[in-house]
């Protein structure tokens, strides 16, 4: 697990540098930097099959009525609110915060909003894939106790978040990162994420981008 993890970070940041020195434009460069994470999926993917002799998918699926299916994204949602909150409270104690790689995103989401669904849609799809469906199982089979592999999943996840050069962002990915692993530990089921999560962004980015025009 730990040499599938490295060689993806490891191939994840040589293709993003080369995107950045192939002089793209900002919505070019954004479009191709998420195949980058399909990428990363595919590799995890045939990695497993090759190497570890098994599916990137190790826990069973449950299948779920579809009212708990509603109920459960309605829930995970509405967790991201006090999540946001907590992620607020450095600014409390008077830590500015870098909002520069947001500002640089919405001019281009308020442009082109099939990139913006594009972009939740492939984080929660390859994030979750990646993070829990892969990542958390691994890890659980590593330790003996339940608690360890959330919260070291919950870190390598807010870690892809480091890109956003705010603490607020680490936080919040951090937060997002042990409800879901915990979500995924007790209800086992992958779509249910993908859905919460893609909605999540989506969500997200669409009140980012209205707060954007308000403030220009």
């Amino acid at each position: 697990m730990i040499i599938g993890v490295a060689l993806v970070m490891i191939v994840a940041i040589l293709l993003s540098i080369l995107l950045t020195r192939l002089g793209l434009a900002p919505q070019d460069r954004i479009f191709y930097s998420r195949f980058i994470f399909w990428g990363e999926l595919l590799f995890i993917a045939v990695y497993t099959k090759k190497v570890e002799k098994q599916n990137l998918l190790i826990w069973t699926e449950q299948k779920q009525d579809a009212g708990f299916f509603i109920l459960s994204i309605v829930v995970l949602y509405l967790l991201s609110i006090p999540t946001g909150i907590l992620s607020n409270i450095p600014k409390l104690f008077g830590l500015k915060e870098s909002n520069e790689a947001l500002n640089r995103l919405m001019p281009i989401f308020l442009r082109n909003q099939w990139l913006l669904v594009f972009t939740a849609f492939t984080a929660g799809v390859t994030e979750e894939l990646i993070f829990r469906g892969y990542v958390l199982t691994r890890l659980s089979k590593l330790f003996k106790d339940q608690v360890t592999p959330i919260i070291v999943s919950a870190l390598l996840f807010s870690g892809l978040h480091y890109s956003y050069k705010s603490l607020r962002e680490l936080i919040f990915a951090f937060l997002i990162g042990l409800i879901y692993g915990y979500y995924y530990q007790k209800y086992r089921s992958i779509i249910i994420l993908i859905m919460a999560h893609f909605l999540l962004d989506l969500i997200n980015l669409e009140v980012s981008i209205h707060v954007f025009k308000l403030v220009k």
